[in-house]
């Protein structure tokens, strides 16, 4: 399973769906498997495509964007999406997680 270092953690990340059974959802798990983020945020009639998340990067997430990038776990898009008040960036899941997703 890929790490990350986020916030001072060594993190796994774990790959799902969301209920839609399509959006894949990355959580963030410390090493006795306690739950620390999650990184992506499903985005209700948001159309993307396979490979593509929506990254919180914002309050108690802020700088999971740049630990995920640096861990080779995703890559920015340079598109965002308003989550509420805040914004979600797009990004395209690596082949390394594209591997793990394929699994769920």
């Amino acid at each position: 399973m890929p790490t990350v270092n986020f916030i001072d953690y060594e993190c796994q990340v774990k790959v799902s769906r969301y209920a839609d059974g399509l959006t894949p959802c990355l959580r963030l798990v410390d090493s006795e498997g306690i739950p620390v983020a999650t990184a992506t945020v499903n985005v209700s009639n948001l159309q993307l495509a396979p490979d593509c998340v929506v990254i919180k990067n914002y309050s108690e997430n802020e700088g999971i964007l740049e630990a995920l990038i640096a861990a080779e776990i995703l890559h920015p898009t340079g598109q965002t999406v308003p989550v509420g008040h805040c914004i979600g960036h797009i990004c395209q899941l690596t082949s390394k997680m594209l591997a793990h997703l394929s699994s769920v």
